[in-house]
């Protein structure tokens, strides 16, 4: 498949921007804009951004396809489950393969959804997951509580040996975290008679799409405000319990948590200037205090921005002392935008800036920083009685999750202050 609809959208995405640069070039030579050049930028900006949401269809139609490819059972005994699971969806007749593998279960009037039908699932669930698609992912079968140790070796630093000296015995502290398991539903989603007797009805494929979709929703929720008290922790809350990235001699410290900012921070952009708080934007010395935030060690393995989307919006329009834009766009199939050189996600749960609340644009390696849990024994309820009377069926998927902190010293997020 060669994507082109793809490319051509990425290639007038790249012209957009490219049609700003008089405009950039305006600014270098420190002119003021005109009225026309403000519209300008204004109309092209939002030319970006609906075309941004056009090329995140092609991306998740981009998973959907690889998902259809790599669900294909490989296995008689798996093509047999599959296909009385599609019959299960539509008619609720269950066969001895998939009876068998709800009974394993203790299963009752619901069934465990078969590795292809799983694979689909996980393809929606990616697509509506957001942030949590960075952190390390841990798939285990069973929900019991896992435990796992953690280590913080940074102060660990080899010596010069003298002849006949004795080598220094190096003492390791280390930690240790715990992995439930949380429920977590779809919701009932319906289905009329007449749609799930058709034939021509992609019926398992229109409910793994709405299962993913509502549980992606409900897991990317979780990944970013999760307060961690029967329930999985966010990462947002879990910077801001770390504490604050403090200054010695000057420096900022290399520990994440997060970065204290005034409310009162000033913010160049192409239309003039604005505060960081008012316009729900960060200024270049703030991106540049959160890069240097997290350790370069950390920032070697691929450390990412993240913003919601009116963030990133806003932060096309900001410029360095000499008119230059800190965003760089993307013009390659499935890549991210650029913010100071490092790559751009952006997940709409990510809260707005707010004064004395740790939330907002973060930065770092997720996968050092968290790690999500999920429980591979999903399934599904088929509900042929309780909606009968509206002639639909209802169906509730369930899978279970958790996310905790890992190593929180790579990762950064901000807290403005009213002063």
């Amino acid at each position: 498949m060669t994507y082109t609809a793809e490319r051509l959208v990425l290639e007038e995405r790249a012209a957009a921007f490219e049609g700003m640069k008089p405009i950039l070039e305006k600014l270098t030579r420190g002119e003021r804009l005109s009225v026309e050049d403000q519209a300008d930028f204004d109309a092209r900006n939002a030319d970006i951004t609906a075309k941004d949401a056009e090329i995140k269809v092609y991306a998740e139609a981009r998973a959907l396809a690889a998902a259809s490819v790599s669900a294909v059972p490989e296995t008689p005994e798996a093509d047999a489950v599959d296909s009385q699971f599609r019959t299960y969806l539509r008619n609720g007749q269950v066969g001895t393969e998939l009876r068998a593998a709800g009974e394993a279960t203790n299963s009752a009037g619901g069934y465990l959804v078969p590795p292809g039908w799983w694979q689909r699932l996980q393809v929606a669930l990616k697509a509506f997951g957001g942030i949590a698609n960075d952190f390390t992912q841990l798939d285990t079968e069973s929900g019991q509580s896992m435990v796992w140790a953690t280590v913080d070796p940074t102060s660990t630093v080899g010596t010069l040996l003298s002849e006949n000296t004795q080598v220094s015995a190096v003492d390791y502290t280390f930690g240790q975290g715990t992995l439930g398991a949380y429920m977590y539903t779809s919701g009932a989603q319906l289905v009329s008679f007449q749609l799930a007797n058709d034939s021509a009805f992609d019926i398992d494929g229109f409910i793994s799409a709405r299962v993913g979709e509502s549980l992606g929703r409900a897991k990317a929720n979780a990944a970013i405000a999760g307060t961690g008290s029967s329930q999985p922790l966010g990462v947002v809350t879990a910077l801001g319990a770390k504490g604050a990235a403090g200054v010695v001699g000057g420096t900022i410290a290399q520990t994440g948590g997060y970065l204290t900012l005034k409310t009162a921070n000033s913010v160049t952009t192409l239309g003039g200037s604005t505060t960081e708080l008012a316009g729900n934007v960060l200024s270049f010395q703030t991106i540049l205090g959160m890069i240097a935030s997290v350790d370069p060690a950390y920032r070697a393995l691929g450390s990412k921005f993240y913003l919601n989307d009116m963030q990133g919006i806003n932060m096309r329009s900001v410029v360095d002392s000499y008119g230059h834009p800190l965003w760089n766009p993307n013009v390659q199939v499935g890549g991210n935008d650029a913010l100071y050189g490092f790559p751009v996600v952006v997940d709409n749960n990510i809260p707005n800036l707010a004064a004395s609340t740790a939330g907002g644009p973060m930065f770092g390696h997720l996968p050092s920083a968290m790690v999500c849990r999920t429980v591979t024994q999903s399934g599904l309820l088929r509900l042929s009685e309780r909606y009968a009377d509206y002639l639909q069926i209802g169906f509730i998927g369930y899978m279970r999750f958790d996310i905790r902190a890992n190593d929180l010293r790579a990762a950064v997020v901000v807290k403005p202050f009213t002063s």
